[in-house]
């Protein structure tokens, strides 16, 4: 039994290495698929942002510009209408990255183990997925309602959330495996390949959580920090959220705290500024792109993952029915 866990827990690493080497021989072909999801997403909140907060700023402006403007039922209309082809982009961008998470399952499940394919089909893949949207929309919607509800109790205490993580680990495999499966029996289905492999999921889970979500994101930022390029991306982000109404959100915070029974020490005069709001933002969008394109490789480790536990599965089926067809072969000697 010891030796079992042992060669499952050297296995967890093998794939992780070997999904290193799998992911960065289809770099170039997966960048090309997450191109437009990723930064179409990112560059259309940037311009809605902007566009919105120029319209904050000039609103006045925008009124003195002609008469049809005096009414605000008018402006309203006519920004909503500017922003729209924005929001339209920024739609079709979350849809295709939607599209994409679930494909490249497909793509590293028919390639593991074998010598690189120069053009993959992933027109094909993204129907395949797409022929299934509206089981796909749901199992996303229950993936996404389980984590809210063990989220709540994790506020207190975080082992609920962490337990709904490394479960439903596979439920994305399972859809895209697993033929016209409904969402209810992928979640199962997740459950049942977990069970029996929490350890090494685990390992997994913190394998990738570490090398995509704080190595590489703290590498980059450490990286541009160096040559001047983070200096550069804060700078023209604090001139843009200085339009906010920075000093209002403070006096509101300030009187909040005042109300409080407790008394706080030493609190500064000013609890955040556009400087705080330009590196935080500015932090997430690096860390953006560097988890959106560090996708397909997590796509592979865990595709790497479902075999492994589903060829054990079948393993196990298969000696069960050997002992039951062995067993059934005694009786009729005996007899």
């Amino acid at each position: 039994m010891a030796r079992k866990k042992y060669n499952k827990f050297i296995n967890v690493f093998q794939i992780f290495f070997s999904s290193i080497k799998h992911y960065f021989l289809y770099l170039d072909q997966c960048v090309k698929q997450l191109l437009f999801p990723v930064f179409g997403q990112l560059l259309s909140i940037i311009v809605i942002f902007t566009l919105t907060f120029y319209f904050q700023a000039n609103i006045d402006n925008i009124r003195s510009f002609n008469p049809f403007f005096y009414d605000d039922k008018n402006l309203i209309i006519c920004f909503f209408i500017v922003l729209t082809p924005f929001f339209l982009v920024l739609l079709k961008a979350i849809y295709d990255y939607m599209i994409v998470f679930c494909s490249f399952n497909l793509l590293f499940f028919t390639t593991m183990g074998k010598s690189k394919v120069k053009n993959i089909d992933f027109t094909a893949n993204n129907n395949t997925i797409k022929r299934k949207l509206f089981s796909y929309v749901i199992l996303l919607l229950l993936v996404s309602l389980i984590y809210l509800l063990f989220l709540l109790p994790s506020l207190i205490l975080i082992i609920p959330i962490i337990i709904a993580v490394i479960y439903l680990s596979l439920c994305f495999q399972v859809f895209a495996f697993e033929g016209d499966i409904s969402p209810i029996n992928c979640i199962k289905r997740s459950i049942q390949l977990v069970k029996g492999n929490v350890i090494p999921t685990i390992i997994m889970i913190l394998l990738c959580y570490f090398v995509c979500y704080e190595f590489l994101t703290n590498l980059f930022l450490w990286s541009f920090e160096k040559i001047s390029v983070s200096a550069f991306f804060i700078e023209r982000f604090e001139t843009f959220f200085e339009l906010l109404p920075v000093k209002d959100w403070n006096a509101n915070l300030c009187a909040i705290l005042d109300s409080l029974p407790i008394s706080i020490s030493q609190r500064p005069d000013t609890l955040i500024s556009a400087l705080d709001i330009a590196m935080q933002a500015y932090r997430t969008m690096i860390a953006f792109i560097i988890i959106s394109f560090t996708l397909p490789f997590r796509c592979c480790c865990f595709t790497s993952l479902y075999k492994l536990y589903d060829s054990e599965k079948i393993k196990e089926n298969s000696k069960q029915t050997d002992e039951i067809i062995k067993r059934a072969a005694g009786k009729k000697r005996k007899n």
